[in-house]
């Protein structure tokens, strides 16, 4: 079980440097070899800014000479050279043991598919365009990111002693917390026992637990803790393995002799992949249970809300009816402007406080067999003044009498009284609504109020649902914007559904499917 080294007996990261490069490395360092000084300086100020240091060669002999002895994080060579070209260049590059895999990024003008080809053949990483050097630089951006020291804790099982010491010392270099065993029991103990951001195991383990009964174990556990990403380590590289090994539970595995640049890279995939992933949970949970609490809290002040304003509705309508006041007509219509915005007022209270009583699952609901023609009868009734301050007719409609539905009455009864508001306010000049009650096949009911306004186009029905949505209204049509909101969740604790069906220029129907008893 031996991990290799970039083919090399010296590994890309542990070559002797020169005193000018390992005194102190607080940047990356980039080899160039290209001989224009305004390139150079373009360069320079723009590797500055992303914290790499820039290293300038004007030929090919010079740039070899020093990458035998040094070792730098990417390479950067131009096509066209004094004493040769960059594809040239980079094949011998190549041939180092200590470059062997050392991003080698390409600088041409030439963008033709052949010297695609040729450069990717010769060990070039990636062609860039001279002209576009900023591609260059977000491609290096990136680059230097997955380079830098990562954080997190692993728990590593391997039970060959020198292959455990290599590894664990590759991964505390990076900067990771390392919990090393040489058995999967000891590691399955420390595991219940600590938080891991990412499980390493060797599959073929010595003692009564491998590393893919370890796995397993883990896989049977709920939440955060059975979801831990595991790699996987084995010698055996065949199909059937591999996915045994992926519905084992792993999340991603590496082949033996390991190599060092490919387990980095799939680790620092996988623990900031498990790190982004448990932070998301932690967002969604804290911004859940904000948002339970701003729903309590706006539930809560309900009897706080609405005793002022039925005050100053109750108190406006004595001194309006008061014939000792001798109030002006001015000041009877001022009267009426203070209790009319009253209402208008309560009315957004009680809806917020609906809404959120909904969303914060503190809303009552009581349901029962009640008949649906007792139901859209009063509602129909409370809405006729409505109706006829629009000019709009609510037209004769057939419910039978022995039909029984499964809802909370009181909530259906605001269900409809919302939608019959709306059919009215938004419906045409002289117009007309039509309700309609069929009963299907699957258990429900469906019960629709048919409407001739000016319809709603696709686009307005994407966003009729959303709090506060007025379809383009202002003050000319009263409302909050949340009555569909609180009906299509009444139904919706109902067991029941709505929906509608509309098009521009013909009207709306918004139906509902209510459970028979």
């Amino acid at each position: 079980m031996i991990m290799q080294k970039a083919d090399s007996s010296v590994h890309p990261h542990q070559s002797p440097r020169s005193k000018s490069f390992t005194d102190a490395k607080t940047t990356m360092t980039v080899l160039v070899v290209d001989n224009s000084t305004l390139f150079h300086e373009m360069l320079t100020s723009i590797f500055l800014n992303i914290d790499m240091t820039p290293v300038f060669f004007d030929t090919a002999a010079q740039g070899l000479e020093t990458l035998i002895t040094e070792q730098f994080d990417c390479i950067c060579l131009s096509m066209h050279i004094e004493d040769g070209d960059g594809i040239s260049l980079t094949k011998t590059i190549r041939t180092l043991n200590n470059h062997k895999y050392t991003p080698i990024f390409l600088l041409t003008s030439d963008e033709s598919i052949d010297v695609y080809q040729r450069a990717l053949a010769n060990g070039v990483t990636e062609v860039f365009s001279k002209q576009n050097v900023v591609q260059l630089i977000n491609f290096i951006q990136r680059f230097t990111l997955q380079q830098q020291p990562m954080s997190g804790h692993v728990l590593y099982v391997e039970d060959t002693l020198s292959q455990q010491q290599m590894v664990t010392k590759l991964f505390t270099d990076k900067g990771l917390t390392v919990d090393a065993y040489v058995s999967a029991e000891e590691a399955w103990h420390s595991y219940i026992h600590n938080d891991y951001d990412l499980v390493v195991t060797d599959i073929i383990l010595k003692g009564n637990m491998t590393g893919m009964a370890l796995t397993n174990r883990i896989r049977r556990l709920g939440g955060e803790k059975g979801d831990v990403p595991i790699l996987a380590i084995t010698a055996f590289d065949d199909v059937a393995r591999r996915i045994e090994l992926f519905y084992l539970g792993i999340s991603d595995y590496v082949i033996k002799p390991i190599l060092e640049e490919e387990l980095l890279a799939r680790v620092r995939h996988l623990i900031k992949g498990n790190q982004f992933y448990v932070e998301s949970l932690r967002q969604k949970q804290r911004a859940e249970a904000a948002d339970i609490a701003k729903s309590e809290f706006i539930a809560h002040m309900n009897h706080e809300l609405r005793t002022p304003m039925n005050a100053i509705i109750g108190f406006s309508s004595l001194i309006m009816n008061d014939s000792a006041n001798n109030l002006s007509d001015d000041q009877k219509e001022n009267m009426d402007e203070i209790t009319q915005a009253s209402k208008h007022l309560l009315e957004l209270i009680n809806d917020i406080t609906n809404i959120s009583k909904i969303e914060a699952g503190i809303v009552d609901i009581n349901i029962k067999d009640e008949f649906l023609n007792n139901i859209v009868e009063t509602s129909v009734s409370r809405l006729m003044p409505l109706a006829d301050k629009y000019h709009i007719e609510i037209q004769d409609f057939y419910i039978p009498e022995s039909l029984q539905v499964k809802v909370d009455p009181l909530r259906l009864h605001q269900v409809l009284i919302n939608l019959l508001s709306n059919a009215i306010k938004y419906n045409k000049k002289n117009g007309s609504i039509h309700i309609l009650c069929k009963p299907l096949d699957n258990g429900f009911v469906r019960l629709g109020v048919k409407d001739t306004g000016d319809g709603i186009s696709e686009a307005e029905q994407e966003n009729l649902f959303k709090p506060f949505n007025r379809l383009g209204h202002g003050s000319e049509v009263e409302g909050t914007g949340l009555g569909l909101v609180i009906s299509k969740r009444f139904m919706k604790l109902m067991n029941g559904r709505l929906d509608l069906k509309s098009r521009k220029g013909h009207g709306s129907t918004f139906w509902l499917e209510i459970p028979t008893a």
